[in-house]
């Protein structure tokens, strides 16, 4: 059934497609490449090197942009939520087309139908992609199990990763994501133990920011290591962090402590037969990157046991016997030696729009990743009472004027204008 209000650009079931550059996945690395494709594919025509309109189909179960850097401020912060998550309304491109179940999206997008003379056709579809094979996709909308095929010339993958509800919210709209928040919030205000299981960038500041904001509760994280976090960085920066989370932010750690079992009334039981006393807990000792989008094929060839996917230095499919040229993995899912993060997503979207307009016009890529064995590793947390740790050529601070300015939005801000968004 079409919607009815604009024919032609809004549809409220799933529709039968082509597109020329599939994207699946609107985060950092989406957005990424939605709004570089955008500007590239302009410089192009511009240039006399195309006339053609380039189709450009976005398709993401979230309305917006959810800066998920934010997260564990905004589970303690409601006011501080409510400026975490940018409607693709209030982002800086247009979409042409919507493909929604959700009446209202479709109406605050209110898609405009592309000029005459436009560059891009931008078509975003509120869903997820399966099947992903070589030419051909599948797609589903939002709490609907009907798949429908969309054939791509070029596919971008941006899928990223899942943590545990709730830094990984469903999201679909500002208003749902402001209710899982909430949801978050209460379930703490009334307990008095907290326990965060795992000492990564998100634990380390899920722990900090719930004991900043609720400083009369016990606030716990568990590490099974003597140091956190856990990326390749100097131990004096773990040292800052632990630092910082328990002598200043009053956070109890609980280290080289594994956990066997959470028990009925909350408490926790190590693999030691000890019993950490707890009320509520939060798993953040692991991750899943979103690899199932890939149909069997492909998921053989080339995602690992470490179920990160094979790339060349491109971000082309590529393991040592086949290549495919034609799609592209950007972000947290790479098979690459780099912590992950944010701006590697904001980064490779750049990176891999400009590879497929070349592609498109010239028959080649020109641009590679950074040579990573010279590249230097960082990483910026905000441990306790809302400081700032951060190490980057391996020079480590605390409360660096920039980045605290920066992280005064959770690097939202940077963000936007990062991609002119």
């Amino acid at each position: 059934m079409r919607f009815l209000s604009r024919r032609y650009l809004a549809y409220m079931t799933t529709q039968t497609f082509k597109t020329d550059v599939l994207i699946a996945g609107g985060s950092y690395a989406g957005l990424s490449a939605v709004r570089a494709l955008a500007v590239k594919w302009e410089e192009k025509r511009s240039q006399g090197l195309t006339k053609d309109v380039l189709n450009i189909t976005l398709v993401e179960p979230r309305s917006g942009l959810l800066n998920i850097l934010g997260i564990p401020r905004a589970i303690v912060d409601p006011e501080f939520a409510k400026t975490q998550y940018v409607g693709l309304e209030n982002l800086n491109f247009k979409i042409n087309q919507v493909i929604s179940n959700d009446k209202e999206v479709v109406e605050r997008i209110n898609p405009e139908e592309a000029e005459a003379d436009a560059a891009v056709n931008v078509t975003y579809i509120q869903g997820k992609v399966s099947d992903l094979s070589e030419k051909e996709a599948q797609y589903s909308l939002n709490n609907e199990d009907t798949k429908v095929p969309i054939q791509f010339k070029y596919a971008l993958v941006c899928t990223g990763r899942d943590r545990n509800w709730p830094v990984t919210p469903d999201a679909f709209t500002p208003e749902s994501y402001l209710a899982e928040m909430d949801s978050f919030r209460k379930s703490i205000e009334d307990v008095d133990i907290i326990s965060i299981i795992g000492g990564g960038a998100v634990g380390v500041e899920m722990a900090g920011d719930i004991k900043h904001k609720y400083p009369t509760k016990t606030v716990q994280l568990i590490h099974p290591h003597p140091l956190y976090p856990p990326e390749p960085l100097t131990d004096e920066f773990k040292k800052l962090v632990h630092k910082s989370l328990v002598d200043d932010g009053e956070v109890k750690a609980i280290l080289n402590t594994r956990i066997a079992e959470e028990l009925p009334n909350g408490d926790l039981k190590t693999t030691t037969g000890e019993i950490i006393k707890s009320d509520k807990n939060y798993w953040c000792h692991n991750h899943k990157n979103n690899t199932g989008i890939f149909s069997e094929s492909l998921s053989k060839e080339f995602v690992n046991q470490k179920n990160n996917v094979l790339v060349n230095e491109y971000l082309q499919l590529t393991n040592a016997t086949n290549f495919v040229g034609h799609i592209f993995v950007l972000g947290d899912l790479v098979e690459l030696p780099i912590i992950k993060s944010a701006g590697w997503g904001l980064y490779m979207g750049r990176q891999s729009a400009n590879n497929v307009v070349n592609l498109i016009t010239a028959g080649e890529v020109v641009e590679p990743i950074p040579n990573l064995e010279t590249m230097p590793k960082g990483m910026v947390v905000v441990a306790g009472r809302g400081e700032i740790v951060s190490e980057l050529t391996k020079i480590v601070e605390l409360n660096n004027a920039h980045y605290v300015q920066e992280y005064k939005d959770y690097c939202l801000g940077k963000v936007r204008a990062t991609l002119d968004l």
